[in-house]
């Protein structure tokens, strides 16, 4: 199952295309199809443009709520612009070498959510989904997994973690709005509790 499939299932509705550049192509966020009373907002992506992903994982001191959000300026705006939007709060991920922004969007419609994913090393995957998920949806549609494995951080939240099919699956307040969620393909338990724990509040 793609992360675009496991992004679908967990929102309940329409989500971001969650697309994977080819050679020589530069990822998009694209934002969901919303009405002129819902304001979106896109990260611009973090890649050069020959193709070839930059991590800017250090960035500038933490000058902003999101400063020490791993991208670049514009992924940094982008994370300050929504959490100042919502009303719940706003997690970005603080990463090590090798990872950057894919895609990204948020829209402020009821209740808001929250959809981004970041590249790593070796294809892997970390999608967050926060705001209103499930936007009336059973939970087992909007939030599916397979198997709990056990409590876990969520930056500063406890967590339960989880499997869905090959993926492993991190959720906060499942079922209700606002929840969160993360979403790890490629990544060990071990590395995915970290970046789940090292996920940070960025606030408005």
């Amino acid at each position: 199952m793609t992360i675009g499939a496991i992004l679908a299932a967990c929102s309940g509705g329409p989500s971001p295309a969650l697309t994977t550049p080819g050679p020589g192509t530069s990822p998009t966020g694209s934002a969901v199809a919303t009405s002129s009373d819902a304001p979106t907002g896109t990260p611009a992506p973090t890649e050069t443009a020959g193709g070839t992903p930059t991590p800017e994982l250090t960035g500038p001191p933490a000058t902003t709520p999101a400063g020490a959000c791993s991208g670049n300026d514009d992924n940094r705006d982008f994370f300050d612009d929504a959490a100042i939007a919502m009303s719940w709060a706003v997690y970005c991920a603080v990463l090590p070498d090798g990872w950057f922004l894919e895609t990204g969007s948020y829209r402020l419609a009821d209740g808001g959510i929250l959809e981004v994913t970041y590249r790593g090393p070796a294809d892997a995957r970390l999608a967050l989904v926060e705001g209103n998920l499930c936007d009336g949806a059973d939970v087992e549609t909007c939030a599916p997994r397979d198997t709990v494995i056990g409590p876990a951080s969520f930056g500063d939240r406890d967590g339960e973690l989880g499997r869905f099919a090959n993926s492993l699956v991190l959720d906060v307040d499942r079922g209700a709005t606002p929840s969160w969620r993360a979403t790890g393909l490629g990544l060990t338990e071990e590395g995915f509790r970290a970046l789940g724990a090292a996920l940070i509040r960025v606030d408005g």
